[in-house]
């Protein structure tokens, strides 16, 4: 099994490149509500589909996650980005997704 650094709640690990969100969140005993954030250079992703291997969205191109729960104070500017709250909801035109991804605060283009 292929494996990569990545940094999860800013300490750096060695990650399963097929993990999943489940198997992430049993691993470092993350509690069941925590949502996975994920940074990939601009973009931030949230992981809505906890079984399916994060090789396979553009969370698992990542570099720094989080796991973040609802009602959590804000930690840092990605954790405290407007657009994460809808994004935590998942879409909202009952469409199934894998995850929602949108722009990193603070990068201009």
């Amino acid at each position: 099994m292929e494996t990569r650094w990545a940094t999860v709640d800013g300490v750096t690990l060695e990650l399963p490149a097929d993990s999943t969100v489940s198997e992430l969140r049993d691993a470092l005993y993350k509690p069941d509500d925590a949502a996975l954030i994920a940074v990939t250079g601009d973009l931030v992703s949230v992981v809505h589909d906890e079984d399916q291997p994060l090789s396979e969205l553009v969370a698992g191109c990542a570099d720094t996650y989080y796991f973040r729960r609802p009602d959590e104070p804000e930690r840092n500017e990605v954790l405290a980005a407007p657009e994460l709250e809808n994004a935590m909801e998942g879409p909202r035109d009952g469409s199934r997704t894998a995850e929602t991804t949108f722009q990193r605060p603070g990068i201009d283009h």
